[in-house]
């Protein structure tokens, strides 16, 4: 294979680092405990979130992962929540009251800028203790560039690499054809 192939080869390798990865969320119908989540206990409601990506970025979907259940561990059924979203004091989104299925959740939701945001999860709690009980999680989200700048060092890492390799080998090349003229020109006389 001729050295042309091997860079087209590099970059097309280069430039798919830099398209971004699919992002997997597993459905969750039972009141599994959430891997890397943040867990908050108040009363008698455990409550989990966390975030798909890990990392929120600005301007992208978002699906903030929710799990409740009672400090016993049971599975709590259609239990009535309301999600608020803050940014310096202001809400930003607040929903209906969403009744949660085998205590898990997944909202999606758009972060419009890069911040520290708040999540509130209120749960209805009337039937037990008489009010309503809030969770208070927070939400740091990424600007685009500042999230994928691992990524971006990487690339240039790897264009930097590819460069280095290409012109040794062209050297070595071009030393070897011009051994090979003098070896040509030598026999000729």
């Amino acid at each position: 294979m001729s050295i042309v192939l091997y860079i087209m080869i590099v970059i097309a390798i280069g430039i798919s680092l830099l398209l971004p990865w699919p992002s997997f969320t597993q459905q969750l119908s039972y009141a599994d405990s959430l891997k890397n989540s943040i867990l908050q206990r108040i009363g008698n409601y455990n409550m989990e979130m966390k975030t798909d990506p890990v990392n929120p970025i600005a301007g992208q979907n978002t699906k903030i992962l929710l799990r409740i259940s009672s400090v016993d561990g049971e599975e709590l059924v259609d239990l009535p929540i309301i999600i608020r979203i803050f940014k310096d004091g202001i809400e930003l989104e607040k929903t209906h009251p969403i009744l949660i299925p085998y205590g898990h959740n997944t909202y999606s939701y758009i972060f419009s800028e890069a911040g520290l945001y708040t999540l509130d999860i209120v749960i209805d709690d009337y039937t037990y203790s008489g009010q309503d009980i809030t969770f208070t999680f927070p939400i740091s989200v990424s600007s685009f560039s500042a999230a994928n700048f691992g990524t971006y060092i990487i690339i240039i890492a790897v264009i930097m690499i590819v460069l280095i390799v290409a012109l040794i080998f062209l050297k070595r090349r071009r030393r070897n054809n011009k051994q090979g003229k003098r070896r040509v020109e030598d026999v000729s006389y």
